[in-house]
């Protein structure tokens, strides 16, 4: 017990160990990295409109809302400095604020053909618009970030919603429905100072064999982020097999068109369903023998993640962690 203990202390941020890596939930699947000054964003999505501006009006960015989320009373303080933002697929709630953001706090996009095309169409230069496939690696202060292949969940009537590629800027702004999928992907992203790494899956599907490769690499993680809402009934399981994350915080669990200052913004559609994907999570940890902690977040609720215990070398048989 006193070992679990101190292992929850150590993810959670409450031991002694020295830590500077943060991360905050934004809603939906939008999240920030912040490692001393290097603030990473991933498909952050605030303007959030309700069904019927969804349904029939083209989407354009709140510049209330995402202004006041630059300024000096953002409950995401440092969103305004983030230099980088990753993007798992061009979903509109994935995309749509970013280009407005990006543009704001001098930030590179980096995603797929498809995400270039779409943030320059709603006025980011190219030169700021990264395309990056699987394989690709970047970096930016604090964090390196590799790109994997993943899929999208098929949560429209067991179908993967909005596919397509674009190649070139459409007239913006666009519809909805127009922000077509491009890929899916994942970012294995590792904080260099402590070694941390963090897994961010922005929809709840995966490509097997990408995933098993991520985890050869990095297993076990630090912390994974995976998407809740459309799973498979394997998704659970395959996640766990293959990374053995020791912290797992779901997302992507709220309503698309629940305003941001909404007091309900952040709860769970489907009670249900969450808890259902927190005991496959669960049940998936103990059929692999392996400890793991979940933590269900709190909008814009900032977690803090301590660097691992260094291995104990008192001995020449000391075990390592």
């Amino acid at each position: 017990m006193r070992s679990l203990g101190l292992a929850l202390a150590l993810w959670l941020g409450a031991g002694p160990a020295a830590a500077d890596v943060s991360v905050r939930w934004l809603g939906v699947a939008g999240f920030t990295l912040t490692s001393g000054e290097t603030t990473i964003a991933e498909d952050p999505f605030l303007t959030r409109p309700g069904v019927f501006a969804t349904l029939f009006r083209l989407y354009v960015p709140d510049e209330a809302v995402l202004g006041r989320f630059l300024g000096p009373e953002s409950p995401a303080p440092e969103l305004a400095r983030a230099k980088l933002y990753l993007i798992g697929h061009s979903h509109y709630d994935h995309l749509g604020d970013v280009p407005w953001l990006a543009a704001r706090t001098q930030g590179r996009v980096v995603g797929s053909a498809t995400t270039a095309a779409i943030a320059r169409g709603y006025g980011l230069a190219p030169d700021e618009a990264i395309i990056a496939g699987p394989g690709a690696a970047l970096e930016e202060g604090a964090f390196e970030v590799r790109v994997f292949a993943s899929q999208h969940a098929k949560v429209l009537l067991g179908r993967v919603p909005f596919e397509g590629e674009l190649s070139e800027p459409p007239e913006t702004p666009i519809h909805a429905a127009s922000f077509v999928l491009g890929d899916a992907r994942g970012y294995l992203v590792t904080e260099r100072g402590t070694g941390l790494r963090i897994v961010l899956l922005s929809s709840a599907g995966c490509d097997p064999d990408a995933l098993a490769a991520v985890g050869r690499e990095a297993a076990p993680v630090d912390l994974l982020l995976p998407a809740a809402m459309g799973r498979d009934a394997d998704y659970a399981r395959q996640l766990v097999h293959a990374l053995h994350p020791r912290l797992v915080v779901p997302h992507h669990f709220d309503s698309l068109f629940t305003a941001i200052d909404d007091p309900t913004a952040g709860d769970p559609q489907d009670e249900v369903d969450l808890a259902a994907f927190e005991a496959e999570l669960r049940a998936a940890a103990a059929a692999e023998g392996v400890s793991l902690e979940i933590r269900r977040p709190k909008l814009f609720e900032s977690i803090r993640l301590a660097a691992r215990p260094p291995p104990d070398t008192s001995g020449p048989d000391s075990p390592l962690p």
